[in-house]
């Protein structure tokens, strides 16, 4: 009997081998808990409760303890850190730090016209396409100053057309569209919605300088006697344009982090942009001394972005 007791005390020893002593944590309010550390981190000091040593683990945030003595003796302070009265959970809170400076690409694509006035009819829609590089400078907590270069290809479709010209011939133009390439600047102030900059709607200007201009399509001209020629045409329609554009945008989008330290984001979103600029060069023929046309597009655009420095 005396060995059996001997035994059973010897097992609840090494079961329990700090029964006898305790980690003593002293919070900054004067408050005096006993408990056995588990672990300690930058903004949390983990524990168990002394009087039930295989418990579950409790947290408590390290800006509310002035001290802890070990069992030990060993003493840790804790005098640098904030004493607060916050509720325990806030010792998880992420305060958001000022937004880094970032670089960023996207492509987009939409739809496209030319806007006449003065004699242009028959214009419709016809596909854009768009290829940008970004940087993106904060200038406040939830306000940045966005600066992008594009390279845009632009322009419109046309109804078909079927006329008699004066020396009665008869023309007939099917499947004609126009091209326009513009290389861009686009200014803009991005206004953040949230304070983790997940979502953002913009505005600015924009400025471009024309690449190329051109019209192609089908055509088919049966003359006075009955004769038909017909082919495809594309010709070369730079010196019918300026040489610029300019007009407004505005936009909408977000962005999805996609790691943990938010190094790099997933950019989507919609811009739409107007033209405020004739792009037309004058027209020497008469009734079209007020010809004017003017770039209306838009894109609906994926990209990503980087910063310039990532969080720790």
């Amino acid at each position: 009997m005396i060995f059996r007791a001997f035994l059973t005390l010897f097992i609840l020893m090494l079961a329990f081998p700090q029964a006898d002593a305790q980690d003593i944590i002293h919070k900054h309010n004067g408050e005096v808990i006993e408990v056995y550390i588990v672990d300690i981190s930058p903004g949390v000091i983990k524990f168990k409760k002394f009087e039930k040593p295989q418990g579950s683990v409790f947290s408590i945030a390290r800006d509310q303890v002035e001290k802890i003595v070990y069992q030990n003796g060993k003493i840790l302070t804790f005098e640098d850190e904030k004493t607060t009265d916050e509720p325990m959970d806030r010792s998880l809170e992420i305060i958001p730090e000022k937004p880094s400076p970032r670089f960023g690409w996207d492509i987009g694509i939409g739809p496209s016209s030319i806007r006449g006035e003065g004699g242009f009819e028959g214009s419709k829609p016809q596909l854009a396409t768009n290829i940008g590089a970004s940087f993106t400078l904060p200038i406040g907590r939830n306000n940045s100053l966005y600066l992008g270069a594009n390279i845009l290809s632009l322009g419109c479709g046309f109804e078909d057309i079927d006329v008699i010209i004066e020396d009665g011939s008869r023309v007939e133009i099917t499947n004609a569209n126009e091209d326009l390439g513009y290389l861009g600047l686009l200014v803009m102030d991005r206004f953040f919605l949230n304070s983790k900059q997940n979502y953002y709607i913009e505005g600015g200007g924009y400025a471009s300088l024309l690449i190329n201009a051109s019209t192609a399509g089908e055509a088919e001209i049966t003359d006075t006697i009955g004769r038909v020629t017909s082919g495809v045409f594309n010709e070369s329609l730079v010196e019918f344009y300026k040489s610029y554009d300019l007009g407004l945008a505005v936009g909408l989008g977000g962005r999805i982090p996609l790691d943990k330290i938010d190094k790099w984001h997933l950019v989507v979103g919609a811009r739409f942009y107007y033209g405020l600029t004739n792009i037309a060069e004058p027209i020497p023929v008469s009734g079209l001394e007020d010809y004017r046309e003017s770039n209306i597009f838009g894109f609906f655009f994926v990209g990503a972005d980087i910063p310039t420095k990532t969080k720790q």
